[in-house]
């Protein structure tokens, strides 16, 4: 128990110091720069009135109480902050972008409804949609450790009894597949950048990424590839807590072996998941007027999102800001051609922030949609399952894991 609560310090740690590096690095008002014929600069500091985007601009010093009309050029320009991007939200662009988000809720609660159908668990689609709702409101409102994976697990549990294992396994095999998809999706998308060298290193990272999970595909599917490395053997050499474990995932995911064309048809459908998410993510960028351009986002994106899984902070936060920070940065400020390198990464960057933050915001409001539906569940996950569920453990209660009958049979 101490070292889980040690563990939790430690997280709660390192999102407090993201989280402080990022925002002291960011600029949060408003800034005219005017730059002089010899090239010395000066900075005032104040806000901008109305819209920041356009050529002449109210600007409003700070000790002033009455703004002044400025005109943007090469020797004057706007350094637009944090909070006024929020303040000149596009509403178009942002509504097609929560539009955008409800398409990939839909794609991903119907993968993982075929995943229980598989599993012959009679769970109507509906109530696996209503369930997938009350897993983003765990994962994105609720605080603490409790998943959303492990809330919808075992609402399906208290509804098919008897199916604890193929009820967790469900919710495993369909993260597998969504990261699988998703790294398909970057890896295709990068390859359209392999002219910039930029992106040439990240192309690197996400081909790699992709190779792992295809390796992870064969390895759990091939019965040949099995019987070479000798994968039984190996698995009963480690100790019998994290054995069993690993077992019984490997049962679970050698299970769809028969079910391979569907699960390749899932794949390739996972990707148009992810397109409506990334889309999501690049209406919501157009909406604050981030600048970067629209295909940019299936590169970026996936990275910053199969990056902030990684169980390092609470729902990534903290994790997200500093990457969306630094990509934005590094791959960004090429776009802004008017001002320097130095400051046009630093822009950037801020925007990367802004957007993070705006868009954490539209998960949270969109999250109360399955805080609705769990508090008006008559037979609603309680504090007690959660405790009891955890009591348990991962594999505690399931029979010793045995080949399938698939393997058996060949």
């Amino acid at each position: 128990m101490m070292n889980k609560h040690l563990v939790t310090l430690i997280k709660l740690l390192v999102v407090a110091g993201l989280m402080f590096w990022v925002f002291s690095n960011i600029q949060l008002d408003d800034r005219l720069v005017r730059t002089t014929s010899a090239g010395a600069e000066t900075i005032t500091e104040g806000s901008v009135v109305g819209e920041w985007d356009k050529p002449e601009i109210e600007f409003l010093e700070q000790g002033q109480t009455k703004p002044t009309k400025v005109t943007v050029a090469s020797e004057v320009r706007v350094r637009v902050g944090i909070v006024t991007y929020w303040r000149n939200i596009s509403l178009p662009w942002f509504l097609l972008g929560a539009f955008c988000y409800l398409m990939s809720v839909l794609f991903a609660a119907t993968r993982w409804w075929w995943l229980l159908r598989v599993n012959q668990l009679p769970i109507a689609f509906w109530s696996a949609y209503r369930f997938t709702w009350i897993g983003i409101f765990f994962n994105n409102v609720v605080p603490g450790q409790t998943g959303g994976d492990l809330v919808k697990a075992i609402y399906v549990m208290k509804r098919c009894e008897g199916a604890r294992v193929p009820a967790l396994m469900s919710v495993v095999v369909d993260r597998i597949m969504g990261l699988a998809s998703l790294s398909l999706l970057a890896a295709i998308s990068v390859l359209f950048y392999l002219d910039n060298g930029e992106f040439l290193n990240l192309a690197i990272l996400l081909w790699a990424v992709l190779g792992m999970v295809i390796l992870f595909g064969v390895v759990a599917f091939s019965r040949r590839v099995r019987t070479l490395i000798r994968l039984k053997q190996l698995l009963e050499m480690l100790p019998d807590r994290i054995g069993s474990l690993l077992k019984r995932i490997d049962q679970a995911v050698y299970f769809y072996r028969q079910h391979k064309r569907g699960v390749a048809l899932w794949l390739l459908g996972g990707i148009f998941n992810h397109i409506s998410s990334v889309c999501s993510y690049a209406c919501v960028g157009m909406a604050l007027g981030v600048g970067m351009p629209f295909a940019n986002y299936f590169v970026l994106i996936p990275v910053i999102v199969t990056v902030s899984a990684i169980p390092i902070a609470p729902n990534g936060w903290g994790v997200g800001e500093f990457l969306f920070k630094e990509l934005f940065s590094k791959f960004g400020a090429v776009h802004l051609n008017s001002v320097s390198s130095a400051v046009a990464s630093h822009t950037m960057g801020t925007r990367g922030v802004a957007l993070s933050i705006v868009y954490r915001i539209h998960l949270t409001a969109w999250s109360m949609v399955g805080g609705v539906l769990y508090f008006l569940d008559k037979d609603k996950v309680s504090r007690q399952d959660l405790a009891a569920e955890a009591e348990r453990g991962p594999v505690e209660g399931a029979a010793a894991a045995e080949p399938s009958a698939g393997e058996e049979s060949g």
